[in-house]
């Protein structure tokens, strides 16, 4: 597969997430300045659902973050666990395990974990009715599995290169191997580096909870951004949780001086993680180029704005 060249709305895109962080607090407009993309879609919907993302796309957010697995016969689907369960009738199984057939008779729980009449969706199917919309919304796409060959990267942007324009969906791995495999055949699209925070997981997990202090968050200085340009190639970002940025205080200015965009995710309340943007912009005049909000954009917005 070749790289696809790229089009003036693949490239508007880039602009505005780069423009975003090139920019200080005061040049900022909607939401200052940020994009706000929906975690798994709807937060009144199943979680990577169909209705989650059509809601989602729909809805005030500028995208919708959605996290993707590969069947054993290799066609992708929503789902965010490695085991099912949680957020599916079927349990103790990998998504890697099924097949296509298999898939179909999975059925998703809502977020309080009761059984629903809707289906585990294929990732195809999400694209057409996303497309079928027409709303210029992004699709953050998330590689969950490891996997330390090409080819599933590859088939990942294939699949979203027939689904969606460029442009209006980018691809984002916690595994930078699988960035710069996504990149051999993506030579334009933005591709974003999930940084895991080793303290932030532990503090939202009541085993260790308690040792959450034994961690430390990951360091991120001018080295490191470079070194992920330089392995992955521009445009890329980084996409941390809030715990990281509070423990980078020079993230936000030194990845405007790069180029690189920032996203901000956080694992626990809306509300911590706006107000985590607001220190942030009092420490430096700058906030991140968008965030993975579960709540509805404008009250995220209300609370990064507030004094």
């Amino acid at each position: 597969m070749c790289p696809r060249p790229a089009e003036p709305r693949r490239l508007a895109h880039i602009l505005i997430l780069a423009a975003t962080l090139l920019a200080p607090v005061a040049a900022h407009a909607t939401c200052q300045g940020m994009v706000l993309h929906a975690h798994r879609g709807h937060p009144d919907a199943p979680e990577n659902a169909q209705s989650a993302i059509t809601r989602a796309v729909e809805g005030a957010w500028d995208g919708v973050e959605i996290d993707i697995q590969q069947l054993g016969d290799a066609h992708w689907v929503l789902h965010h666990d490695l085991q099912l369960g949680r957020t599916t009738t079927l349990s103790g199984r990998r998504v890697q395990d099924l097949t296509s057939t298999a898939w179909k008779e999975v059925m998703l729980k809502d977020r309080n974990g009761r059984v629903t009449r809707e289906n585990a969706p294929f990732l195809s199917a999400v694209l057409d009715k996303v497309n079928e919309a027409d709303k210029d919304k992004v699709l953050n796409v998330e590689i969950k599995q490891s996997n330390s060959r090409c080819d599933a990267a590859q088939q990942a942007v294939s699949t979203l290169h027939r689904g969606l324009p460029d442009g209006n969906w980018f691809l984002t791995a916690i595994e930078r191997g699988q960035l710069r495999c996504a990149r051999q055949v993506d030579a334009t699209g933005y591709l974003g580096q999930i940084v895991l925070d080793p303290q932030a997981l532990a503090r939202q997990n009541p085993a260790t909870r308690a040792s959450a202090s034994r961690f430390a968050p990951p360091r991120i200085d001018e080295t490191w951004l470079r070194r992920l340009q330089q392995e992955v190639g521009k445009p890329v970002g980084v996409h941390v949780d809030i715990n990281t940025l509070n423990a980078n205080p020079r993230l936000l200015p030194m990845a405007r001086e790069l180029g690189v965009p920032v996203f901000t995710y956080h694992l626990g309340p809306d509300a911590e993680h706006a107000r985590a943007l607001r220190d942030a912009r009092r420490l430096t005049g700058l906030l991140p180029s968008g965030a993975i909000i579960d709540g509805q954009p404008a009250a995220f917005c209300d609370g990064v704005s507030a004094p």
